[in-house]
């Protein structure tokens, strides 16, 4: 990864970071168990993991027990991600989530495909 992707990539967990602690009912969602410890490893939470739910009992249980009103979308950048990205969208509409993909594209112009690989990239822990 380019120094300055990489430095993209610093700043954009820490802007993640602090967008979530001045936040209230807002949590991440990713896909996968993997992408869900690499952003815990830098401190970002809460986040949940899909990991092959249903995705309408995923949104029930983020919106009835979480109490979660926004999430920060953020799946990787293949085609089940785009395609997930897309459903997932839709289905937390009709539980009235909103959704925030700013983080997400922003990720995007990191150069960055996969989630989980935000910690092999950095190669840091900061």
């Amino acid at each position: 990864m380019k120094r300055e992707n990489r430095k993209r990539l610093k700043d954009w967990l820490l802007n993640l970071r602090n967008f979530l602690n001045s936040s209230e009912n807002t949590a991440v969602v990713v896909e996968g168990k993997r992408d869900l410890t690499a952003l815990k490893r830098f401190g970002i939470h809460p986040v949940f993991a899909l990991k092959g739910m249903n995705f309408h009992s995923f949104c029930e249980m983020l919106a009835d027990r979480e109490r979660i009103k926004i999430v920060i979308l953020i799946t990787d950048f293949d085609p089940e991600g785009e395609e997930i990205a897309r459903k997932l969208q839709k289905t937390m509409a009709k539980y009235n989530i909103k959704v925030n993909t700013a983080f997400r594209e922003s990720l995007r112009e990191t150069g960055l495909h996969f989630v989980e690989e935000i910690p092999e990239k950095l190669k840091i822990i900061f």
